[in-house]
């Protein structure tokens, strides 16, 4: 096509002046971008007949598609033609076309288009649409690729692509389309077919349409099918995802083999959503359940080791599962080849060495310990007899260290549990077969429990469930009214009275564990929530975070990944105050690791501005609290404190007793201060959280609509510096600060509050800053933004911003007075009070002060 047609047909779309001349521009379009032949086509049966039903048209498009030299202006100019269709054509004449001239004319471009330019300019045009007939254009056509299957299609073409670029990308967008149709639902007339759990549904049945397509091809990539289904797992329902996997596998063994090849790609923060509901799913009977298991996982253990720690790591020492069925699943795969087996020995030592360490005893809640116990039995269970005999010196050695530690715990229960666990283990090394150990204890579920770990596992214990029931999808599904139905007291007597009272909380058992705790806020699904104890949960973390003794890293960082992305499913008041506190404490127990996680998850596309601002504060308290150096009070402070609790008379008799009591030589005792512990992790709060501010998001734009943000970032960074004052980093950061809010001074147009924000930081930077730095190396930096604050004397329409910038010249002009002119600082003070820490911005400038909690 060249250019000239291009623009025949441009100018043509655009300028139409009736209905009828619009048919015949879209007619002579499509006729330049397509061919419309009854002859073969690249689509199956089975789509021919799906895309004849959808839009009318009994004979098949097949794209034109020019010359490779030519393909790529040929793509441009067709991705230019469906957003004239979505924007000029929708807003003048689409309500004007008949539903069958719709049909033939405006959606066979987009079910018979490339598939990829095609989606990407319809998500284009339904999430920066700003017409209101332009989004429900955008809608429709959309409805209309997804029913014809066209999903499935762009997943074929993509693991056929040699090409690995916007991966990550597409598949977040495939994944977010409920939620972009959610923001702007107050716009449109939304189809069930878009409701979150319909979409998953959908989704899962055209990955595994696809699937069953690419079987046959050869140099297929499944990286694409791999993220999409770990991203799938993690937003949407996992126990769905995986679902629709297990009915797949169960048609065959192919499938099998190719689910486990999809695992290899699932990246390693979506595995554990994607793996877990294999183990726990309650519907399918053990024995078919485990060959399942054998077939997707058991290849793949050995070769990929993210999978095999989160199997025999993760799933065993930091979660675990309180019934025994998914423990007998989980070690199944190692007994099936001899290549795995070595896992098997690998992993009961390492159980042997957990079980029977001090900590672990005296710290793990005892039903963690149990299932450690329990998964001990379970894998010796799985050895055979030349394995056992093999192991048996390692396995005493392990036991006789571990034994002592059980029998001395405070905890019956603990005890109890650890005999017998070594009368099991020794009864089956054939050690003192005459005389086996055995202790005395008494009887309980959970050591008869044990003791039948070794007979294998039955389902006669077990009720199998029915299958959740899919979710059916029909076409011609009414959708209600939204606002019609909200009066209607049909489903009333349904409804379960929730009391905001606090009485009932009184009742629930607060938890002793900070994985108790987790355990709590992480049950999924919504029968098993027990909202009572998850707000006694949330009101008792931050006790149990400050209390907790040892390295916490690990538990802190999955609670912060947790409550950092909790919302409030129930009426609780103190849940925004609860919930910061907790992350500060995180923040506080784990600097480094929780300060690292909270600055790269600011810069993530799935937040709100609202989150951006929790977690700046979250820094900003951490912070403040880690900076603070305690001095232990004096004898006069503490018998002052005593006296406030005491009864009249014994105060006097206390001064009596002073009186008469004679001391010699009385040393004067100094006050000792403590570790500032912010010195050594202030890099991690600092560098981390600037480090991606140019990054580009959907969701976040620092310079234009989001200065919110953008200031509230500055005045972060700058409180970070001010606790770091001590810090021997504090120069070099100081400098990296100024780099970066120099930046931002060349930006025209800049919001007051960015003003203040940058002027704060100014001063906070010129204040910690040495001598020496200041000469050699920030001054031409400093003098630079020194030149913009007196611009902002006469150009700032804020009085605000014109007090603060005076303030923040005052301290500058000190400051490199000082530092250029040590022998004037005697003529310099009488007119500049000198300023120290003590008098910092921000104790004694209270407009400064006043940006931290102002929120525009």
């Amino acid at each position: 096509m060249s250019s000239k047609e291009w623009s025949e047909v441009e100018l043509n779309l655009k300028h139409c002046s009736s209905v009828e001349d619009l048919k015949r521009s879209l007619e002579d379009s499509q006729s330049l971008f397509f061919v419309i032949s009854s002859s073969a086509s690249n689509l199956t049966d089975a789509e021919k007949l799906t895309l004849s039903e959808s839009t009318g048209i009994q004979q098949e498009w097949i794209f034109n598609v020019p010359a490779t030299d030519q393909q790529s202006s040929f793509l441009i100019k067709f991705s230019r033609y469906l957003k004239i269709l979505l924007e000029d054509v929708a807003i003048k004449w689409l309500s004007k076309i008949s539903e069958h001239e719709k049909k033939k004319l405006y959606y066979s471009n987009f079910i018979y288009g490339p598939v990829m330019d095609c989606f990407l300019t319809i998500l284009s045009s339904l999430k920066q649409g700003r017409h209101l007939k332009v989004l429900q254009a955008s809608y429709d056509v959309l409805k209309q690729f997804v029913s014809v299957g066209r999903l499935q299609q762009l997943i074929v073409e993509k693991s056929l692509s040699r090409s690995n670029v916007e991966i990550e990308s597409l598949a977040t967008h495939l994944c977010n389309i409920p939620e972009s149709i959610d923001n702007k639902m107050n716009l449109l007339n939304t189809h069930h077919l878009f409701e979150k759990k319909n979409y998953v549904v959908v989704l899962m049945q055209n990955i595994l349409g696809a699937l069953e397509r690419l079987q046959n091809q050869s140099s297929v990539k499944y990286d694409f099918v791999g993220k999409l289904v770990g991203k799938l797992a993690m937003l949407g329902d996992r126990y769905v995802v995986v679902q629709c996997l297990l009915e797949f596998v169960n048609r065959g063994h192919e499938n099998g083999e190719q689910i486990s090849e999809v695992l290899t790609f699932v990246s390693s923060q979506h595995l554990e959503a994607v793996t877990l509901p294999f183990f726990t799913c309650d519907y399918i009977p053990f024995q078919e359940l485990k060959q399942f298991i054998n077939v997707i996982f058991g290849p793949k253990i050995v070769l990929i080791g993210k999978l095999c720690t989160l199997l025999y790591h993760r799933l065993i020492f930091i979660k675990y599962f309180k019934d025994v069925r998914p423990k007998y699943l989980l070690f199944y795969p190692l007994t099936t080849r001899e290549e795995r087996r070595y896992l098997l020995t690998k992993t009961l030592f390492e159980l042997l060495t957990v079980w029977g360490n001090k900590s672990s005893v005296d710290l793990q809640p005892y039903e963690h310990h149990l299932a450690l116990c329990e998964s001990i039995i379970i894998c010796f269970y799985y050895m055979d007899n030349d394995e056992r005999l093999i192991i048996k010196e390692k396995i005493m050695m392990l036991l006789a260290a571990g034994m002592p530690v059980h029998l001395d715990s405070n905890h019956s229960d603990f005890r109890r549990a650890g005999m017998v666990t070594a009368e099991i283990l020794t009864q089956f090394l054939g050690i003192s077969t005459e005389a086996p150990l055995k202790f005395d204890y008494e009887e309980t579920a959970d050591t008869r429990k044990l003791k039948s770990l070794l007979e294998g596992y039955t389902e006669e214990d077990f009720v199998v469930k029915d299958p959740p029931a899919q979710l059916i999808i029909e076409s011609d599904q009414k959708v209600p009214d939204k606002f019609t139905d909200l009066d209607s007291d049909d489903d009333e007597d349904d409804l379960k009275p929730f009391s905001s009272s606090d009485k009932n909380l009184a009742t629930v058992k607060p938890p002793v564990y900070l994985k108790e705790c987790i355990e709590i806020l992480t049950e999924t699904r919504d029968a098993e929530k027990d909202f009572d104890k998850i707000a006694v949960t949330l009101r008792t973390l931050p006790r149990l975070l400050v209390e907790a003794k040892g390295s916490v890293d690990e538990l802190a960082l999955e609670i912060t990944q947790i409550i950092l992305s909790l919302s409030s499913e129930f009426y609780m008041e103190d849940f925004i105050e609860c919930r910061k506190r907790i992350l500060i404490n995180c923040a506080v127990v784990a600097p480094r690791t929780v300060a690292d996680y909270l600055s790269y998850q600011f810069y993530e596309d799935n937040y709100t501005i609202g989150h951006r601002l929790d977690i700046l504060d979250v820094i900003v308290q951490a912070s403040r609290e880690l900076s603070k150096i305690e001095v232990s009070p004096s004898e006069d402070q503490i018998e002052k404190t005593k006296m406030l609790n005491m009864k009249p008379w014994e105060i006097e008799v206390m001064e009596r007793l002073k009186k008469k009591t004679k001391r010699f030589n009385s040393a004067t005792k100094i006050a000792i201060g403590k570790e500032n512990k912010f010195n050594p992790v202030c890099g991690n709060f600092f560098y981390a959280l600037m480090n991606q501010y140019d990054k580009e998001l959907r969701t976040l734009s620092l310079t234009e609509e989001d200065t919110l943000v953008l200031g509230r970032l500055i005045y972060t960074l700058g409180v970070v510096l001010h606790c770091a004052s001590n810090a021997p980093a504090a120069p070099n950061m100081g400098k990296t600060l100024l780099d970066f809010v120099r930046v931002f001074t060349d930006i025209y147009v800049l919001d007051e509050y960015v003003k203040q924000s940058i002027l704060f930081a100014t001063s906070i930077v010129a204040q910690i800053s040495p001598v020496a730095v200041m000469t050699a190396e920030i001054y031409p930096q400093l003098m630079d933004i020194r030149l913009w604050a007196e611009e902002l004397l006469t150009d700032s329409i804020s009085a605000d911003t014109t007090e603060l910038a005076v303030y923040a010249l005052d301290i500058m002009d000190t400051v490199i007075g000082r530092g250029l002119f040590p022998s004037d600082v005697s003529s310099l003070s009488k007119e500049y009070a000198p300023l120290s820490l003590k008098d910092t911005v921000i104790n004694s400038n209270p407009k400064i002060s006043e940006i931290s909690s102002s929120d525009s």
